[in-house]
C-alpha cells in the first residue's frame, strides 16, 4: 500500500475516471509515481513549497502566481504542502490552530493549503478557505476561465470533509481568472479572480457513497483492465499501454494507422466502413471526390509521397530575399507585463533564415530577456530583418498574420511597417495541402506532422539539453527571478536552437515543393 493511505480528491478523480488506475496509484508503482502529482501539488498547495514550480506550472500560472493569490488574501496564512504523515499532522494541527485563534481575522485574511483530515479516514488541503458572515467559504482555485465536473467532485469532498471536522461551511465555489483583467503592473493582482458558486451543484454529489465504494475498491483484489477514453484522460494514465496488453485489445487498433479510414473525414469514413472498408488501401481512388483525399489515398497505396508539379511554378514565382519565418508566443493565466491580460497570446521569440538568389543564408532570430515586455523590441528586430521586399514565409501563416496585426494596434508608429509585411506572407500550409501529401503524415497537417514528412532528420519534439518539454515552459522557466545563470543560458540556447530547426523545416518545404518538377521527371 502507499505510505499515505488516506483518500483525497486526486483518488476521488482517478477512481470516478478507472477504478483500476485508482487501484494501481494507491499501490504505489513506480508508474502511479510518474504519471501524476501528489495530492499537495495542487491549487493553491504550488505556494512556497520547498521545491521549485515546475516549468510546465510556470506556463499555466505564470511567475507571478504567488503575488495574485496574495493579493486576493493579502493577510492570509500559508500552510506549506505536507508530503508525509508527520508532515501532515503537523498541517492539520496548525489548521485548526489558526482557525480557533481568538484574534479577529481582518479582511484579506484565509488559509492558503488549509489541510483537514475526517473520520472516515479522508484528507483534503483546500485551496483557500475564509471567513463570510455566517460560516466559512471554501474556494478552489482553477487558473483557468471555467471549471469541470472534477472541479465540482473534489469541491464537494472538501465540503464533506470540514463538515465531518465540525466546521460550519457557509459557500463553496471556484475562483477563476478573469478574462477581462488588465494587469496595472506592481503586483497589484486584484480582481484577477472572479468567483463561482458551487453550491446548486454538490448537492449531486454522493461523497458519503463514493468514499465507502473507493475503501472496499482499495480493499479488494485488483480490478480487471478496461481500456477506453478515460485512458486518455487529464494528460493520459501511465497504466493505459499496460491495461491494452492485459485487455488483448492491440489486435482491434488499426493495423496500418497510416491508412487510417478517418484521414478523408468522419462522415466520409462512416460510409467506406460500412461499404466493407478497413483502411484505405482498398478505397478506388475514383470513389473519392475531394482531390485533396485522392491524393493522400494515392500516396498511402502507393507507400510513397505525392506531390504534384504545377506546384514548382507557384514557388519560383516567389521573390527574394525569401524569410522564412517562426513565430513563438506565450500567455499567461497570471499576466506577467503591464498592460497585458490573462492568456493573451504574446510573441517572444521570433526566428528567420534570409536567402538570397544565389542561395546565400543569413540565419536571424529575436528572444525576449527579463526586462520587462518585450513586444515592442520584438517589432522593431523584426521589421530589421524583413525589410521591405522578398517573400515571407509561413506555416499555417493565420498565427503570424494575427500577431503581427496584435502588433500593429499595439505600436501606433510601427503600424505602416507591420502592414505591410502582412501582404507579403505566404502561407505553406495552403499550398501543401492543395498539391503534397506524405503517409507519414497520418491525415495530420500540423507543422510537426508534415514536417517528419518533409525533414525527418530534423527533430522538433522536444527541447535539447533541458527537461522542459515545450518551448513555452522552457521561455516561462527562464523568466523565474533567482534562476542561476548558467541555467537560464542553456535555457535561452534550447529555445534557440529550436527556432533555428523549425526555420530549417520551412527552408527544405520550399526547396522540396521547387524541386516538385524535377522529382516528378526522376519518378
Amino acid at each position: 500500500m502507499a505510505a499515505n493511505p488516506l483518500l483525497n480528491h486526486n483518488d476521488l478523480q482517478r477512481w470516478r475516471a478507472c477504478s483500476r488506475s485508482f487501484w494501481l496509484h494507491r499501490r504505489g508503482g513506480p508508474a502511479a509515481l510518474a504519471s501524476s502529482p501528489p495530492p499537495a501539488a495542487t491549487g493553491a498547495g504550488r505556494l512556497l513549497r520547498d521545491a521549485d514550480e515546475s516549468a510546465e506550472e510556470g506556463v499555466v500560472h505564470g511567475p507571478g502566481i504567488n503575488a495574485a493569490l496574495r493579493a486576493s488574501f493579502p493577510h492570509a496564512d500559508i500552510i506549506a504542502a505536507p508530503g508525509t504523515p508527520a508532515e501532515w499532522a503537523a498541517a492539520v494541527q496548525r489548521t485548526l490552530d489558526c482557525l480557533d485563534s481568538d484574534r479577529v481575522a481582518p479582511e484579506g485574511w484565509a488559509i492558503l493549503g488549509a489541510c483537514l483530515t475526517s473520520g472516515d479516514r479522508t484528507q483534503v488541503r483546500i485551496d483557500v478557505l475564509t471567513c463570510g458572515e455566517h460560516g466559512l467559504r471554501l474556494f478552489k482555485v482553477r487558473y483557468a476561465t471555467v471549471g469541470d465536473e472534477a472541479d465540482v467532485d473534489a469541491m464537494a469532498m472538501w465540503v464533506h470533509v470540514a463538515a465531518r471536522c465540525g466546521l460550519r461551511v457557509q459557500s463553496a465555489g471556484l475562483l477563476l481568472v478573469d478574462t477581462g483583467f488588465t494587469y496595472p503592473g506592481h503586483g497589484c493582482y486584484a480582481g484577477l479572480f472572479r468567483e463561482v458558486d458551487l453550491a446548486p451543484v454538490l448537492g449531486s454529489r454522493p461523497v458519503d457513497a463514493w468514499v465507502s465504494a473507493m475503501k472496499t475498491c482499495d480493499r479488494g483484489p485488483e480490478p480487471p483492465a478496461t481500456p477506453g477514453a478515460q485512458c486518455s484522460q487529464n494528460g493520459g494514465c501511465g497504466f493505459a499501454a499496460h491495461c491494452q496488453a492485459l485487455a488483448s485489445t492491440a489486435s482491434v487498433l488499426p493495423a496500418d494507422p497510416q491508412a487510417c479510414l478517418d484521414i478523408v473525414g468522419r462522415e466520409l469514413a462512416a460510409d467506406l466502413r460500412d461499404e466493407g472498408h478497413a483502411n484505405l488501401h482498398s478505397v478506388a481512388l475514383q470513389r473519392l471526390d475531394n482531390p485533396r483525399h485522392r491524393r493522400a489515398a494515392l500516396a498511402i497505396q502507393q507507400g510513397a509521397p505525392v506531390l504534384e508539379p504545377a506546384v514548382a511554378a507557384l514557388m519560383r514565382a516567389l521573390p527574394y530575399p525569401r524569410h522564412s519565418l517562426r513565430f513563438d508566443t506565450i500567455g499567461f493565466a497570471v499576466p506577467l507585463w503591464p498592460g497585458t491580460r490573462p492568456y493573451q497570446s504574446l510573441p517572444f521569440q521570433w526566428t528567420c533564415d534570409v536567402q538570397g538568389p544565389a542561395g546565400s543564408l543569413v540565419r536571424h532570430g529575436f528572444l525576449a530577456g527579463t526586462e520587462g515586455d518585450p513586444r515592442r523590441a520584438f517589432a522593431l528586430t523584426l521589421l530589421q530583418v524583413l525589410g521591405s521586399t522578398g517573400a515571407v514565409l509561413a506555416y499555417n501563416a493565420g498565427f503570424e498574420r494575427n500577431r503581427i496585426r496584435e502588433l500593429a494596434q499595439q505600436f501606433d508608429d510601427l503600424a505602416p511597417a507591420l502592414d505591410a509585411v502582412l501582404a507579403r506572407i505566404v502561407d505553406l500550409f495552403q499550398i501543401a495541402r492543395a498539391h503534397y501529401y506524405h503517409p507519414a503524415m497520418a491525415g495530420s497537417w500540423s507543422f510537426r506532422s508534415v514536417s517528419r514528412a518533409v525533414a525527418p532528420g530534423v527533430m522538433l519534439d522536444r527541447l535539447e539539453g533541458v527537461d522542459e518539454s515545450s518551448v513555452q515552459a522552457a521561455f516561462a522557466h527562464s523568466l523565474k527571478p533567482g534562476l542561476d545563470s548558467a541555467a537560464r543560458q542553456r535555457l535561452r540556447a534550447a529555445l534557440q536552437a529550436h527556432g533555428q530547426r523549425e526555420t530549417e523545416v520551412l527552408r527544405r518545404m520550399a526547396a522540396l515543393f521547387e524541386g516538385a518538377e524535377a522529382v516528378a521527371r526522376h519518378d
